[in-house]
């Protein structure tokens, strides 16, 4: 697995330059970044999404709350789980789904909730990351 060094040495700059293209590319010019990403291609390099999530102390992950009774069996759940996903995939999140037994295990950087009742405000206006709510009830 290339490492940002092999790409640096690869296109003969330094590892800051490799990473200010994969982070703030607008502080690198156009034939910088082309020298980079094309040694990214060549020798296959991605970089490691855990290592900036721990970096920017962010888990990547979005928890996805559907707080009304579903059947599995109902294709619009497949097709909203499988949209949500692929959107959030875009930006390197991935997506948790939550059941009532597991509201509170493990970190995230923000929800998604469906079925929200009016009993539920109250909780919910207590979450202290980013929190959408979807869908009318």
């Amino acid at each position: 697995m290339a490492t940002l060094n092999d790409v640096a040495k690869k296109a003969n700059v330094s590892k800051m330059t490799v990473s200010r293209v994969i982070n703030h590319p607008e502080q690198v010019t156009d034939e910088l970044k082309t020298l980079v990403i094309q040694a990214m291609k060549e020798l296959n390099y991605r970089p490691n999404t855990a290592a900036k999530a721990l970096v920017n102390n962010r888990t990547l992950v979005i928890k996805f709350f559907i707080l009304e009774k579903m059947s599995t069996t109902e294709p619009y759940y497949m097709n909203l789980l499988t949209g949500i996903a692929k959107g959030l995939e875009a930006e390197q999140y991935s997506l948790q789904l939550v059941t009532q037994n597991n509201f509170d295990i493990g970190l995230c950087d923000g929800y998604i909730m469906t079925g929200v009742r009016q009993k539920d405000y109250e909780w919910i206006s207590r979450a202290t990351k980013p929190v959408v709510l979807f869908g009318e009830n």
